[in-house]
């Protein structure tokens, strides 16, 4: 099956590959992404492509919750042919501007075939949708059987979690966003709580994964710092240390996931 015939694909395109970024050098941009998130993102996009572990050339792949583009261009770089999908207006107007054939739809209800997809990329999208399982619904749906998603978010209780109300959110998400708007005298201006942001949980969600008979975890780890994959393991503390989730699934044949649920 293919994706509708009024969605176009970004091609990919032939380009040497860019110099990677350190760690370190992410990092320090990361410092400054409120002022100027263009060389972060960008950077932070090549990066984690150049650590792929996923084949890319010639394959046909979804970048769920594209922003304004730059895991797409990413992707196209790497030889893969890419759709973009976002939500919001301003990133359909970047992704344009950058020449991105971008889709605005809901990530919960994608215009696409079952079976679409020989991979998926989300990149810090599941907690900017109020019930993250509905994403991963569609993941499951739109994957050829076969396929990849590259699934990573930011949990709620991380260094990040809050976004713009960090480092209020360790209170939790009901009394973190009070006292936020108490000290700065009304709500965050991006993706306040409950309206842009909701609460994302590692453990709920490799719970939701791992009850579906037609995803496989082929790993899961933190983003920033795979090697210490243990984390992943001790509920609570991976709650907290784990600043960006990384899960990474295969979509089972739909003649095995029955042959393994009928035994």
């Amino acid at each position: 099956a293919a994706p509708s015939a009024d969605v176009v694909a970004t091609p990919r395109e032939a380009h040497t590959p860019p110099p990677i970024a350190s760690k370190s050098e992410v990092f320090m941009l990361f410092l400054s992404e409120r002022e100027d998130p263009e060389p972060f993102y960008t950077k932070l996009a090549d990066r984690s492509v150049a650590e792929f572990p996923f084949p890319l050339l010639d394959r046909f792949v979804l970048d769920l919750g594209a922003g304004p583009g730059h895991y797409t261009a990413a992707l196209q770089r790497a030889g893969a042919t890419v759709v973009p999908i976002d939500l919001g207006a301003e990133n359909m107007r970047k992704a344009g501007e950058a020449g991105l054939a971008a889709v605005q739809t809901d990530a919960t209800r994608l215009p696409f075939p079952a079976a679409s997809f020989d991979g998926i990329f989300c990149s810090n999208m599941l907690e900017h949708v109020p019930e993250a399982s509905q994403v991963i619904d569609e993941i499951e749906r739109v994957l050829k059987p076969g396929g990849w998603a590259w699934i990573s978010w930011t949990n709620w209780y991380s260094p990040w979690g809050g976004h713009d109300i960090t480092p209020w959110h360790l209170l939790g998400p009901k009394m973190g966003p009070k006292v936020y708007e108490r000290i700065h005298g009304g709500p965050a201006e991006r993706n306040p709580p409950f309206d842009g942001l909701w609460p994302t949980y590692i453990g709920r969600v490799l719970s939701d994964v791992h009850s579906r008979t037609k995803l496989r975890v082929l790993d899961a780890v933190p983003r920033y710092y795979p090697s210490q994959r243990w984390v992943l393991k001790v509920p609570g503390l991976r709650e907290v240390v784990t600043w960006n989730c990384l899960i990474m699934v295969e979509r089972i044949d739909d003649r095995r996931s029955t042959a393994g649920g009928a035994t």
